[in-house]
């Protein structure tokens, strides 16, 4: 098979000024390539999506919201299992993805709807869902305890709340320099707003009022530089920390060089964790009735 290109790379543009874009991606200067990376993202990470969807559990006539659903893969892919007596709603707080989301719906003629909102105060009543979601999407929000406790609010007594992001504090690809891979590790990720939040997942959710917190490790494992480059921009990482002074030329250029002969040599490792944490809201009345409480 051709290797596969990046598809475009102009999204990483945003790295060198510290950011990502995420935040509001229509204020971006290349929203455009926001749909194609994320395409790109849900392709790579294929089998850990397929895991979310087990988890969360969707079932016909289940009304389920996904909040950050960029262009609407998962929304369809869920939408597929609640069936015409159901629907699942994807927000995004741009309107390019909500464009492209609404395109790909139309195509497929699933049970599904699209709305641009602010995932910390999206416009539904209490209690309107049986489930939501939100994957890689605290890492970008300006106030992730006030996301997770609006899923908690829109979610009916019973339902669940399933909050997924990657922890940028656990990447480790395998680099002969120790000392330059921990420091590139460790100041390349602080251009995401919260590098952690994954592993705050439990709190925030359990903060809430969620109960029943239980917590899955997803392994991401990537063979490829490019695919790695794709993900995380670590291509890039080493060259710009340099320029930054954080480390020298000589450690960078070094650096890069043996992530590139790993590839050529075929022996490229990197792998990461996608970290879940998912609940309950509050108790049905049923189980209160039955338990005689």
């Amino acid at each position: 098979m051709p290797k596969r290109e990046l598809p475009m790379t102009s999204i990483f543009d945003q790295f060198e000024r510290r950011e990502t874009g995420f935040d509001d991606v229509d204020k971006t200067s290349i929203s455009g390539a926001f749909p194609e990376y994320l395409e790109r993202m849900a392709t790579d990470l294929a089998a850990v999506k397929r895991a979310l969807h087990r988890l969360l559990d969707p079932r016909p006539g289940q009304r389920i919201l996904d909040v950050g659903c960029g262009t609407g893969v998962d929304v369809l892919a869920v939408a597929e299992h609640v069936g015409p007596d159901g629907y699942v709603v994807g927000m995004d707080n741009s309107t390019v993805m909500v464009d492209a989301a609404r395109k790909q719906a139309a195509e497929r003629g699933l049970p599904a709807e699209f709305v641009v909102g602010d995932a910390h105060e999206p416009a539904f009543p209490d209690d309107t869902f049986d489930s939501a979601r939100s994957e890689r999407v605290l890492q970008h929000v300006a106030d992730p305890s006030r996301v997770v406790a609006e899923l908690v609010r829109v979610t009916k007594p019973g339902g669940t709340v399933l909050v997924a992001d990657l922890d940028h504090g656990m990447w480790a690809p395998d680099a002969e320099d120790r000392e330059t891979t921990r420091t590139v590790l460790a100041r390349w990720f602080d251009y995401i707003a919260n590098p952690w939040v994954a592993r705050q997942g439990p709190r925030l959710l359990r903060s809430a009022g969620v109960k029943d917190v239980q917590v899955t490790v997803l392994p991401v494992v990537m063979t490829a530089l490019e695919a790695a480059d794709a993900m995380t921009g670590l291509g890039r990482a080493a060259k710009l920390l340099a320029a930054e002074g954080v480390i020298s030329a000589e450690q960078a250029q070094a650096w890069d060089d043996d992530l590139r002969r790993r590839q050529e040599e075929g022996l490229f490792f990197m792998c990461g964790a996608m970290l879940v944490a998912y609940g309950r809201v509050g108790r049905p009345i049923s189980d209160t009735v039955s338990e005689g409480r």
